[in-house]
């Protein structure tokens, strides 16, 4: 049973993010801060549920891959912040890679969902 809830949390962590947002909410956060405060947790349960779904899938380990996905991110969003303002904020840079890194976890794991069901029905159907 708790492996099953388990399994669900990881493969499904939309529940984890409005479960974080509920309990945002119950401890008194503002408003705006909520959806950040929950997506900021939220972030690691995707990267788990990607590498998941990789290897469900393709059968290969990834984690170097998605490493220096968010790398990249973070030198994008540091060349930005260094061209535009004289003062480096590393808080800044941090904060918009890892949310930017949500965002491409999120696309990455509706993507890996549907070329996940199409892969088993064309392995059901062969």
């Amino acid at each position: 049973m708790l492996t099953n809830i388990l399994g669900a949390l990881l493969l499904f962590p939309f529940i984890i993010l409005v479960v974080l947002i509920i309990v945002a909410k119950k401890i008194g956060l503002p408003k705006k801060k909520r959806i950040g405060w929950a997506v900021d947790w939220t972030t690691p349960f995707m990267v788990l549920t990607v590498l998941i779904l990789i290897r469900a899938i393709w059968d290969v380990w990834l984690p170097i891959l998605l490493i220096g996905v968010v790398c990249l991110i973070a030198i994008g969003f540091a060349v930005i912040e260094r061209s535009r303002e004289k003062e480096f904020r590393s808080s800044w840079v941090l904060r918009r890679t890892w949310r930017a890194y949500f965002l491409l976890l999120t696309v990455a794991y509706f993507l890996l969902f549907i070329i996940g069901i199409t892969v088993q029905i064309i392995r059901y159907l062969n």
